[in-house]
């Protein structure tokens, strides 16, 4: 045991002694505001930092150094004045310390702000009198008796010549911007003039497609915008998305031939690259509602060299199996009218429940506008069922209408934006049905940005249905809840009403919420608070709320965000700890 202690001490002893050359070595110079917060000090740190130069094989060179702080006075007003200071008192000294190192000290007293006493932010030309224009005059984020900030500046410049140019004001130039300092009275005067110009507008339209696969008259479908139409750019980057989104092509190029344009309209040439027309993807993945799962998905994008499309998708989850087979056909209007005939088999073995459906259903899409797509459908389907004492199988013809509404900055991983869906459906005993029922369905989401790093989500769920007999509403058709997109804490569509056995068997009806704060780390990783609320229940009943609320971890990713959510039941006796995962983003 001694021997062991004094070989521990010997090398500690011998680590220092060649530890302390490399010590004298790497010594060098630490940094120290005072008198500053928050982003100010940010970034008057960043303003000192010092260059590597200054270290020679790792000495100090004080006389360089002396020389570099001979300027540091000026670096740091130069750091303050964007935040609106201006007659700021700075002294800076130095501390030698051990192994010829440095600490540098920056005492700064920022003095008073300069607040802006005069603002004047104008539209002069054609477009001065666009009304949309004027509410983001009004909107400019610097105002007048506010201390001066140069960021905001920078950011309503910025906004005012992107909102300028979206609505087809491409020559648009700044003829004034001036900001006046009035150091003595903490004053500052700015002046913003932004000539518009003459509006343009979309000219004539070229495809450029080498290999011949698609009509000109297909193509058009997915251009956001037509010959005559106020230029924009943004419809420009929508239609290239569209194009991508069809996944028929791998290389999409708008470009817009400013210097073509005759009487302010602007020839557009698009050139496409198409993709493999047939493609085979498998794939593996875990999720909490089901399991394991491995997927298989084929597509064949121009069958008959029609630009019809047949999409097949196998999904085998250890406790949902699924097989779908469409048949996509373009009709003539935008990339959202389709007649889509569908074909399918669905297994689901819960311990809510076991259920068999083969279906086929048919749907005409129509397009209503940038992100928003309606529809009518005829489904017909048989499901083979168990739920609690009940074995039985239910034949149902049930027609409807859907309507589905979308806007997001990203649609993979948002920060901003919005979406809904509403459907009503139902059949009737006396037409090709077992049972007479009629169903409303509705969801929602949105996504807001409320500090830079924080995002406010929420999203709701509600169903109500009218039946004769509830013993003949199939699962499928039933609502349960519980699970990842429902209430985290509890398992998949495990919670619900239930018969005299105490078996859970589902309600005719539903609603469920939920609100989410999440905290970006970075780019890539955050965490979020969250809150569920819900209950599935018969209608003109009490209605029963489970409540579940945890954290969560994101991950974003190049197929949406990964989501690890840690969930506790709070609505119950019996609380515990769940475990959430999930991929993707929907409501």
């Amino acid at each position: 045991m001694k021997h062991s202690v004094f070989t521990i001490i010997f090398s500690l002893m011998l680590w220092i002694m060649l530890a302390l050359p490399q010590a004298a070595a790497s010594a060098g110079i630490e940094l120290e505001v005072r008198g500053l917060q928050l982003q100010e000090k940010r970034n008057v740190e960043a303003a000192l930092t010092l260059p590597p130069s200054i270290a020679t094989e790792g000495r100090i060179e004080v006389r360089w150094l002396e020389r570099y702080l001979d300027k540091a006075p000026q670096l740091v007003e130069a750091a303050l004045q964007p935040f609106g200071y201006y007659q700021s008192q700075i002294d800076i000294k130095t501390e030698e310390e051990g192994l010829g190192g440095y600490r540098v000290i920056a005492v700064i007293d920022p003095g008073p702000q300069v607040t802006v006493r005069r603002m004047e932010v104008r539209l002069e030309g054609p477009g001065g009198r666009h009304r949309s224009l004027q509410r983001t005059l009004a909107a400019f984020p610097l105002k007048q008796g506010a201390p001066l900030l140069h960021d905001l500046y920078e950011k309503g410049k910025r906004e005012l010549r992107l909102a300028v140019s979206a609505r087809g004001y491409l020559d648009a130039t700044y003829v004034t911007h001036s900001i006046r300092i009035f150091t003595e009275e903490n004053a500052a005067e700015v002046e913003l003039v932004l000539q518009t110009g003459e509006q343009y507008f979309f000219g004539e339209i070229t495809f450029v497609e080498k290999t011949g696969l698609f009509t000109e008259e297909f193509l058009r479908r997915f251009l956001s915008f037509s010959e005559g139409d106020v230029f924009s750019h943004l419809e420009l980057h929508r239609s290239r998305t569209n194009f991508y989104q069809a996944n028929r092509f791998d290389e999409v190029l708008m470009a817009p031939l400013v210097s073509q344009a005759v009487d302010r309209r602007v020839p557009i040439r698009v050139t496409l690259v198409p993709g493999a027309q047939q493609r085979l993807r498998p794939g593996v993945g875990y999720g909490t509602n089901t399991g394991a799962r491995f997927t298989v998905s084929y597509q064949h994008m121009n069958v008959q060299k029609k630009a019809h499309a047949v999409i097949s998708d196998l999904n085998l989850a250890q406790k949902k199996q699924f097989f779908e087979t469409s048949y996509k056909v373009p009709l003539a209007g935008n990339m959202n009218d389709n007649f889509i005939w569908s074909v399918g088999f669905q297994n689901e073995d819960f311990n809510t429940y076991d259920s068999q459906m083969v279906y086929t259903e048919v749907e005409r899409t129509f397009g209503l506008g940038t992100g928003r797509t309606g529809s009518i459908f005829v489904r017909e389907f048989r499901e083979d069922y168990e739920i609690g004492d009940e074995d039985s199988v239910t034949h149902l013809f049930m027609p409807g209408v859907r309507y589905y509404q979308r806007s997001y900055d990203n649609p993979l991983n948002p920060r901003r934006g919005y979406q809904y869906r509403l459907e009503l459906r139902g059949g009737h005993d006396d037409v090709l049905s077992d049972t007479t029922l009629g169903q409303v369905l509705a969801a929602g989401s949105f996504i807001l940005p409320v500090l830079p790093r924080v995002t406010l989500s929420s999203r709701v769920e509600a169903a109500l249905t009218l039946r004769d007999d509830f013993a003949d509403m199939p699962p499928s058709l039933r609502f349960f809840v519980g699970g990842d997109k429902s209430v985290r804490g509890y398992a998949y569509k495990s919670r619900g009403p239930r018969d005299d056995n105490n078996d859970v068997v589902g309600g005719d009806s539903l609603l469920v919420g939920s609100i989410e704060c999440e905290y970006a780390l970075n780019n890539d990783w955050g965490i979020a608070l969250f809150y569920d609320v819900g209950s599935a229940y018969n209608a003109f009943h009490d209605i029963d709320f489970i409540h579940g609320a945890g954290l969560g971890i994101r991950r974003n990713t190049p197929i949406g965000p990964l989501k690890l959510d840690f969930a506790n039941r709070i609505s119950e006796s019996h609380h515990g700890l769940r475990i959430h995962v999930s991929v993707g983003f929907d409501i």
